[in-house]
């Protein structure tokens, strides 16, 4: 079990509750979810998210990340949880 910021994962179960709200997670945006919590605060570049949630055949070229976490942080409300810290990553 994983929690930070007011959301709890279960990686086992696949779920994921903000606040008290249910999640309505697809597959890549629970496992960049679950990257960024099991990082512990330490930023996740975006390179090491395509490599670990994508298979290899990923383009490194494209926006999958990009768009990914724009989705997930819509679905995951505000506050914001998710920071993009310049020229290196993501990080909750």
């Amino acid at each position: 079990m994983l929690a930070a910021k007011g959301i709890t994962l279960d990686p086992a179960r696949h779920v994921a509750v903000r606040d008290g709200r249910p999640l309505d997670l697809g597959p890549k945006e629970l496992a960049l979810l679950e990257l960024l919590m099991a990082a512990n605060g330490r930023v996740v570049s975006a390179e090491e998210l395509l490599e670990r949630a994508w298979d290899e055949m990923a383009d490194p070229f494209s926006t999958a990340v990009k768009v990914t976490v724009s989705r997930l942080r819509r679905k995951l409300g505000e506050p914001p949880a998710i920071e993009t810290v310049a020229q290196a990553g993501y990080r909750i």
